[in-house]
């Protein structure tokens, strides 16, 4: 079924609620334990467009998720997710500080999001959250659209380790716990309110034996 737009506003508005929470947290921590990105990890500033895109945009996708059981475990999935990793945040901070964005107008998004994001909150990544369980849901939703989503998702992906916002290590633990709460909250079993449903169609569909 279509989202309707009150529950868009309500998603989108929990959203801005994380974002909020997101920046907060950056403020307020005290001392971060600071971590270092692996020397074999290249730094790539020009990869800040689809770090950022992939970050507003499969919040957004989740949205097309057409079974209403699904998209509500998809976002049940994220937010659990979210609130854990928002606890280790907050008390387990950490800090990895990136390079000074390279010369050049193509490094420009880079240089913005540098300055208005502080280099804290590396463990976990919270940003690999929705890609992954969009892409979970998609698999039973919409199996068309993942031959431009997975590469998609996975250039995102990329883009987190080499803008330098997360370590290889953060990004495995993000999806781990994506992957966890996804399961508990069934993103990839058919929803059982939809079991039901078709077996109390297909029961009145079925001719009765007086007949």
């Amino acid at each position: 079924m279509r989202v309707s737009k009150r529950e868009s506003f309500l998603y989108l508005g929990l959203f801005a609620l994380s974002c909020l929470t997101y920046f907060t947290i950056s403020q307020v921590v005290q001392t971060p334990r600071e971590v270092v990105m692996p020397s074999w990890v290249p730094f790539l500033p020009i990869l800040a467009i689809p770090y950022l895109l992939q970050v507003v945009g499969s919040y957004v996708l989740a949205l097309a998720i057409r079974d209403d059981a699904r998209r509500r475990a998809a976002f049940y999935a994220y937010f659990a997710s979210f609130a854990v990793t928002c606890l280790v945040w907050y008390f387990y901070p950490t800090v990895m500080h990136r390079p000074p964005a390279p010369d050049g107008w193509w490094n420009l998004p880079f240089a913005i999001m540098a300055g208005m994001d502080a280099p804290v909150n590396v463990v976990p990544a919270g940003h690999i959250l929705m890609p992954v369980i969009i892409i979970w849901a998609f698999a039973y939703d919409h199996p068309k659209w993942l031959w431009w989503l997975v590469p998609a998702e996975l250039l995102g992906a990329i883009a987190i380790v080499t803008t330098w916002q997360h370590r290889p290590v953060d990004v495995l633990i993000g999806i781990a716990l994506a992957v966890g709460f996804g399961w508990v909250f069934g993103v990839g079993r058919q929803p059982a309110e939809a079991i039901v449903t078709r077996r109390i169609f297909a029961s009145a569909a079925e001719p009765s034996g007086a007949d």
